[in-house]
């Protein structure tokens, strides 16, 4: 039972307000998902959803309530020291590190902790230091306080390579990063996932998470109510192509008469100087979505300045998700 799998998992929090009243609080509420060996595994979901109470359960820093979870085929709760030997984790990019440290003498500290020797914890973190770029920056040799949140996200991943762990599990590992450096966190977990790698990776940058993600779940007030790659969510979703008009004197009729010819859901109109800007989704090719248009600009004799027809993007499948309710697991 290679990867990631869980079942069933549950965890609660007792919640305090005020002095004396309690709340319980259930973060996760039965939630399942599996996630293969080198795959990137993208766990989507609003704040508050669940999300890092999981990778925190994965990671065995909590104990679930009920459910099984396996990390490689070993137990986080039973077979918890097994499971440390075997993961890497990023929680937060911009904490555990020694502040007037350079970043090399941080990895070697660490490294020492792991088990490694004084010379071969030196061999170590200058290892993991190049595979992330910030050796040949020279930033190996800088204080920790002087580093960018950009660095410092290079120098977290770094530290989780450090026992080359086969599973690596990334609390939004890019969070606040500026553009180049998200860019670079993206190419290097990509390239850990093609060496066989496992990676769960949290995050609410849903251009960012289409773009690596082999498989998602998104989860919502504690549940998965979604799973697949992006293009089964997208389909399962009925939002196969995204449709973007504006046209002028078009009226309720209009989309009335596309309608009839091909279907279409998620409609949404907006209205600006006379014209009318249409966007919805369409379980049809082009060419029939085109014909459709077309003969409904004929009917209702409107006139049509402008059409978009593109794929749907990952962002548009969440938002239908969450917002909607709509849940997609079993569908």
């Amino acid at each position: 039972m290679r990867g990631i799998v869980v079942k069933d998992v549950r965890k609660s929090y007792v919640s305090k307000e005020g002095f004396r009243k309690k709340r319980v609080v259930e973060a996760l509420r039965g939630v399942s998902f599996s996630a293969n060996s080198g795959e990137i595994h993208a766990l989507l979901g609003p704040n508050g959803a669940g999300k890092t109470t999981l990778v925190k359960i994965l990671a065995t820093l909590l104990l679930p309530d009920s459910g099984i979870a396996y990390v490689e085929g070993y137990d986080v709760v039973s077979q918890a020291e097994e499971v440390r030997r075997i993961i890497g984790v990023v929680l937060d990019v911009s904490k555990g590190f020694y502040t007037s440290l350079t970043g090399f003498e941080n990895l070697v500290f660490y490294a020492m902790l792991k088990g490694y020797s004084y010379s071969d914890a030196r061999k170590r973190a200058k290892d993991v230091l190049e595979l992330v770029g910030l050796w040949g920056m020279e930033a190996h040799n800088r204080p920790y306080y002087a580093y960018s949140l950009g660095m410092r996200a290079r120098l977290s991943i770094a530290k989780a390579l450090l026992t080359n762990p086969s599973v690596l599990l990334l609390d939004e590992p890019t969070l606040g990063l500026d553009v180049e450096s998200a860019k670079m966190v993206r190419r290097l977990i990509g390239d850990l996932a093609k060496e066989g790698r496992t990676i769960l990776i949290t995050g609410h940058n849903m251009f960012e998470i289409e773009q690596i993600a082999t498989s998602i779940s998104i989860i919502n007030s504690g549940r998965i109510v979604a799973s697949g790659t992006p293009r089964d969510l997208k389909q399962r979703l009925g939002l196969l192509h995204r449709v973007v008009i504006r046209v002028e004197g078009a009226s309720k009729e209009f989309l009335y008469r596309i309608s009839n010819s091909v279907r279409i859901s998620n409609v949404i109109v907006e209205e600006l100087g006379g014209v009318s800007k249409i966007v919805f989704y369409a379980k049809a090719g082009r060419e029939e979505v085109i014909q459709s248009v077309l003969e409904a600009l004929r009917l209702v004799n409107a006139r049509m300045i402008d059409f978009v027809f593109e794929e749907p993007t990952l962002e548009d499948a969440y938002i239908a998700v969450v917002s909607g309710g709509y849940s997609a697991e079993h569908s």
